[in-house]
């Protein structure tokens, strides 16, 4: 964080606050993880250091620290609020969800809903959810079995260049070019067509341009993004943990204060009086879940 980081963190605490609220509307509970853990190949991104005789990692991705501590494949919703460093001593904020082990129709619809419905109670309307498709791509390249993996390097860049280098004829590039470029609240790809119609909301869109996200991502991914802002408000995608189906999402937290313009403030009960009278009756307050103001 930047500039005046005590009103940044302000704002972050208060967003931060509201996502949880909504995310225990949802029924998803809260975890929290150390900060450091012995570096391995479940691991993704995080700051790696050494004490001499091992490697660690401080701050890595958090899905996949939380899988690499699940030792069972049973239903599970959780959220997390935490910093993730990519090889830095500072990185993103991120407030995520993950829906381990539920009906894999479900969670997509679970979990795109729970972004629309948080973003809501921050007060932002004006954004949209792009969703891709890797198995749209990986059909469409069934006869580039050699070329694939720059086909997608290509997307994940959003480089149609890199399409125009390659060997190969001018209608499969056509081909790929309409696939790159589609996006549209209808598609013909069945279950990706069934989420928008299920969602029936205008800011959902289906969108073959975007395949990115984590490498462990499978079919579905999706991105969140608002006019107002030229950074990605987040991203998500489908996964599977041992045998269970998965879904999960990081909202990015510092992309969001760009478009975050405050709640209206609830009303405070005002408590005066002498020391002995404000603190009885702010206890009682508290206790009845009423916000309050003290006057010192």
């Amino acid at each position: 964080m930047n500039g005046n980081w005590i009103n940044q963190s302000k704002s972050l605490s208060t967003v931060a606050r509201v996502l949880r609220e909504n995310y225990d509307l949802w029924n998803y509970r809260e975890i929290l993880l150390p900060a450091i853990e012995e570096a391995g190949e479940e691991l993704d991104r995080g700051t790696k250091f050494t004490d001499g005789r091992e490697f660690y990692l401080i701050k890595p991705d958090i899905t996949s620290q939380i899988l690499s501590r699940l030792t069972a494949e049973k239903k599970r919703k959780l959220f997390y609020i935490s910093e993730v460093l990519d090889g830095e001593t500072s990185g993103d904020w991120q407030f995520g969800a993950e829906y381990i082990g539920g009906d894999k129709g479900w969670m997509v619809l679970e979990i795109i809903s729970s972004i629309i419905t948080g973003l809501e109670s921050l007060g932002i309307e004006d954004f949209y959810v792009d969703i891709g498709s890797k198995q749209v791509w990986e059909s469409a390249t069934s006869d580039l079995p050699d070329l694939r993996d720059e086909v997608f390097r290509a997307l994940y860049h959003r480089s149609f260049d890199l399409i125009d280098d390659l060997d190969i004829t001018e209608k499969k590039k056509d081909e790929v070019w309409r696939l790159f470029n589609f996006r549209d609240q209808r598609c013909s790809y069945t279950r990706l067509n069934e989420i928008l119609k299920t969602i029936d909301d205008e800011r959902i869109f289906a969108d073959f341009g975007t395949v990115r996200g984590m490498h462990y991502y499978e079919d579905l991914t999706f991105e969140l993004y608002s006019p107002a802002t030229g950074s990605p408000l987040g991203y998500g995608g489908e996964y599977t943990f041992r045998n269970a189906d998965a879904c999960g999402f990081a909202f990015n937290l510092e992309s969001l204060l760009d478009v975050f313009t405050g709640l209206e403030g609830r009303d405070r009960e005002k408590l005066g009086g002498t020391n002995k009278k404000k603190i009885r009756r702010a206890r009682d307050r508290v206790e009845n879940g009423v916000t309050i103001e003290v006057k010192s």
